[in-house]
């Protein structure tokens, strides 16, 4: 049972799942908390005017049983918006910071809500019926975001993802192995090898231009990497994913590549137990971490020629629209498109995986998050784009299908994106799979009555137990 509460009425024993803003922008790392003290009371009506309230996990007075049924109008008890999968038919609205076990029932159906828009979003451009799907086709340019070094380029997969897998394997390796080798330079006072940087980020383009799929795929499945140098080579290939989906040059490409990379390389002169910490950082200790960013571009500093728009986007991938972010608490048109694109890509990456202070969300949750976020706090228009680039079921997402079957996103279809091609890692009763099937949901598939297959519900990473890194495509 969730209510959005006004922070001013905040009490001690109310269980805080959400904010009015993204997590990542305050001093509350820990996504979903008990109020223990005014204290924390003090700091919620620092940064934040309401949060959402789940009245089922607070405690004492403030505890009531969550037998209520969901609110009218396309929203979940809440306040925060549904996420509604209209054009397979089914919903999901998961709690806003629920990290449970097991995998939470499938909610009613709700019109409205935000896949109610995204549905359109993955329809766009043209109206009306799209034609049959063709192989290899290229995805429309998209002039809303003219690219910063030259006409916009239409993109189409050469390879499939079975043919690139192995490639994409190779880039994301040697980037690890350029970004530990990195890191270690940094410590010892060296200069950063540019050359190398930009050597391994060609090949991570390189590799998504011929099928993005591949290395989105090899990024969430590879094992989960709590250092610095994990959290930018997920970055970078979010990143240079959206790059590609808006149309963007091989050049800009590669620079977008290489902000995710480093964009949080000023972590590295932060202490440990800082970046460790599990629960609520302080004011004096969240201003220190914010401190990153300069840090980062001190240490840039020190190699010359690093391209204009890199420095940019790296100084500004924690600006928000509203003028609440840091450094410089820029808003608006006064963030470049690259510091936007990055802060939106930075925080679907942070809020898909493990930390010390917070369990992954799921990437559909990460979504809804965002969308709901559009607007005041990142580009609208970009997250738009953004979730058309990733899609609703990003690769390596589990998903739970209509036959009951639990399913790993392999590759989009660029036609349908609500209809994407998955590994079957399930039966319908949930028994691990002896021999995984590759099944694409676009041709409607009758896995199990008269009825097409489609996705019911997403689900958060871990869920009945599986891991889809044992049957990544090896």
């Amino acid at each position: 049972m969730h209510s959005k509460v006004a922070v001013k009425d905040l009490k001690v024993g109310m269980f805080v799942a959400d904010l009015d803003r993204p997590w990542i922008d305050t001093p509350f790392l820990l996504q979903g908390f008990l109020i223990e003290d005014n204290h924390q009371i003090a700091e919620l009506q620092r940064v934040c005017e309401f949060v959402v309230v789940d009245r089922a996990r607070s405690a004492g007075d403030e505890f009531r049983r969550g037998d209520k049924a969901p609110a009218p109008g396309g929203r979940a008890a809440s306040g925060a918006p549904s996420i509604r999968l209209a054009e397979t038919g089914a919903s999901d609205a998961p709690s806003g910071a629920a990290h449970e076990r097991e995998p939470p029932a499938p909610a009613a159906d709700r019109r409205g809500g935000i896949v109610e828009s995204l549905r359109s979003l993955l329809r766009r451009p043209g109206k009306g019926r799209r034609a049959p799907p063709v192989a290899g086709a290229p995805e429309p340019a998209r002039p809303l975001f003219r690219p910063p070094s030259g006409p916009a380029v239409e993109y189409r997969d050469v390879l499939t993802v079975e043919e690139e897998i192995a490639p994409a394997r190779q880039a994301y390796e040697r980037t690890g192995e350029v970004l530990r080798k990195l890191a270690s330079d940094v410590w010892a006072g060296h200069p950063i090898e540019i050359e190398r940087v930009e050597e391994v980020v060609d090949e991570m383009v390189e590799s998504m231009v011929r099928n993005p799929d591949a290395l989105m795929w090899v990024a969430r499945l590879r094992d989960a990497d709590i250092t610095t140098y994990g959290h930018g080579l997920q970055v970078a290939v979010y990143l240079v994913a959206f790059g590609r989906h808006l149309g963007f040059p091989r050049a800009d490409l590669s620079q977008l590549g290489t902000i995710g990379l480093l964009l949080d390389i000023g972590k590295i002169r932060l202490p440990r137990p800082l970046l460790e910490k599990q629960g609520r950082l302080t004011p004096e200790e969240f201003e220190r971490a914010k401190s990153h960013v300069a840090l980062g571009l001190e240490i840039l500093s020190a190699t010359p020629n690093w391209p204009a728009p890199v420095i940019e986007g790296i100084s500004q991938h924690h600006e928000r629209m509203n003028g609440s972010g840091y450094p410089k608490a820029l808003a608006g048109e006064a963030i470049g498109l690259f510091g936007r694109m990055a802060g939106v890509a930075d925080c679907f990456a942070a809020l898909t995986k493990a930390r010390p202070y917070a369990e992954a969300v799921s990437s559909y949750e990460a979504l809804r998050s965002i969308t709901s976020w559009g607007g005041e706090y990142f580009h609208a228009p970009l997250v738009e784009q953004f979730v058309q680039a990733v899609g609703v079921f990003p690769v390596g997402s589990l998903v739970e299908l209509s036959s009951g079957e639990v399913a790993v996103v392999v590759a989009h279809n660029k036609v349908r994106r609500l209809k994407p091609r998955v590994l079957l890692l399930t039966s319908p009763d949930k028994t691990p799979a002896a021999y995984p099937v590759m099944v694409d949901l676009l041709y409607d598939p009758k896995l199990a009555g008269d009825e097409p297959a489609f996705i019911r519900r997403s689900l958060p990473a871990g869920a009945y137990g599986l891991n889809p890194r044992e049957n990544y495509l090896s």
